[in-house]
């Protein structure tokens, strides 16, 4: 049974663990039915501050995940519930062993050919026995694009990963598919294909399970000032509705 959402800025995250996570997803492709899956970040939580339309769309999805201490931060600061952080390479490498164990269909869309490519091969060669029923980069033409959603539709996948870089337009773009994905599980895969693909390194394992991934990517790339500033601005916004009490 998936926990009680806990509620903070207007948005909802799932306190829910990878296993229970896990058994609901695949009860979920059992009973061949649609579930969608936002893995909320402070690139996205920063975006819902600010845009009403997108908070709808994070709300709309069954399950919202924490994958941000920073989110997880704003969440506690509000609900004093501490929810735990999932990864989006940690789900999609889950959903991958159980769609193996399940004999369940994979649709693969994101990334550049080249990380499509070597994501294909990486996953092919760890889980032999996957179905992959689709392949497609995400840096492709309108035209291309048409097929794409073709074969979306005649194959019909039960789960389906995007990695269209995280973001808002990852999300907006798969709430556009949705009449496409009628009976599938879909993710929003954020980086996780560049980490499969080996061209974008995760923390040490002592780090991940201290859960210290932002402060770690942080220190790595001290002058990332787009994501140094996003922070600050949840921080004092944060602040300001605790204060003031305008948490809405």
């Amino acid at each position: 049974m998936i926990p009680l959402p806990v509620k903070f800025f207007g948005l909802k995250v799932t306190p829910i663990d990878r296993e229970t996570l896990r058994e609901h997803l695949i009860q979920t492709l059992f009973e061949k039915g649609k579930f969608r899956v936002i893995i909320l970040d402070e690139k996205k939580l920063f975006h819902t501050i600010f845009d009403k339309d997108f908070r709808e769309v994070v709300n709309s999805a069954e399950i919202v995940l924490c994958a941000s201490q920073t989110v997880r931060w704003v969440a506690k600061l509000f609900t004093k519930k501490k929810v735990p952080i999932i990864l989006p390479v940690t789900l999609v490498l889950d959903l991958l062993r159980a769609s193996e164990e399940m004999s369940y269909t994979i649709f693969l869309f994101g990334g550049t050919r080249q990380i499509s490519s070597l994501t294909l091969n990486v996953i092919r060669k760890s889980f032999p026995q996957v179905r992959i029923v689709g392949n497609y980069p995400s840096n492709i033409s309108s035209e291309e694009l048409d097929n794409v959603q073709i074969a979306i539709r005649k194959s019909a996948p039960q789960i389906f990963f995007a990695g269209l870089g995280g973001g808002k337009k990852q999300e907006l773009w798969l709430t556009e598919q949705s009449p496409n994905l009628t009976n599938s599980v879909v993710v929003g895969a954020d980086d996780a294909f560049r980490v499969i693909a080996g061209r974008q390194q995760m923390p040490p394992i002592w780090v991940q399970k201290k859960e210290w991934t932002g402060v770690y990517r942080i220190l790595r790339n001290p002058f990332n000032f787009a994501r140094l500033f996003r922070i600050f601005i949840i921080f004092v916004v944060s602040l300001y509705r605790k204060i003031f009490r305008r948490e809405t």
